[in-house]
């Protein structure tokens, strides 16, 4: 009678183990354990206009007044945002630091068959045209990633990464550039 009770207990101990393992795995997947659990609202001019913008829980928002003209979609993470002048045209950006899934978008190199299918960090540039951002540059996965950053007053971009290091980055032809290298 003892050894049955030890192996059901056992049994249960493994039954559980392996509901909070697939649990876990679930959350992950889902990108529960992001570092995208912030809030923040802050004013900015966005194509000549007033907008308030509104980070909450991994959501990115751009309103005018109680009017919303534009979420972020619901398949990113956005860890956190900026606004700035980056690429020193005269006019403001947004700047979004997001996670998600996979290296590419839609578009990927020639030589890459398949996008891989894991959370990645990356930097998306817009330009805000006709009330709604134009998508201006969406980084590969960074590598190393972004700790905390910063926009300059001169339009350059300090990142910091999880090991310490803090990097100067500028608009480039087409991209960003480390100017501090």
């Amino acid at each position: 009678m003892e050894r049955l009770t030890h192996r059901l207990l056992l049994g249960w101990a493994l039954y559980g183990a392996l509901t909070l393992a697939t649990v876990l795995l679930l959350l992950w997947y889902r990108g529960v354990f992001l570092p995208c659990r912030s809030s923040r609202t802050a004013q900015a001019e966005l194509g000549g206009r007033p907008c308030t913008l509104t980070l909450e829980n991994g959501a990115f928002a751009v309103q005018d007044g109680k009017t919303e003209l534009w979420r972020s979609e619901a398949a990113l993470r956005v860890q956190d945002f900026l606004t700035l002048d980056i690429d020193r045209d005269g006019e403001t950006e947004l700047v979004l630091l997001v996670w998600r899934r996979g290296n590419y978008g839609p578009s990927k190199p020639f030589w890459v068959r398949r996008n891989d299918t894991n959370w990645s960090q990356h930097l998306f540039i817009y330009n805000w045209q006709n009330n709604a951002p134009a998508p201006q540059w969406m980084s590969s996965a960074l590598r190393p990633q972004v700790k905390a950053w910063a926009a300059q007053p001169d339009g350059q971009l300090q990142i910091t990464t999880p090991q310490g290091e803090e990097t100067q980055w500028r608009w480039g032809q087409w991209g960003l550039v480390r100017t501090d290298a």
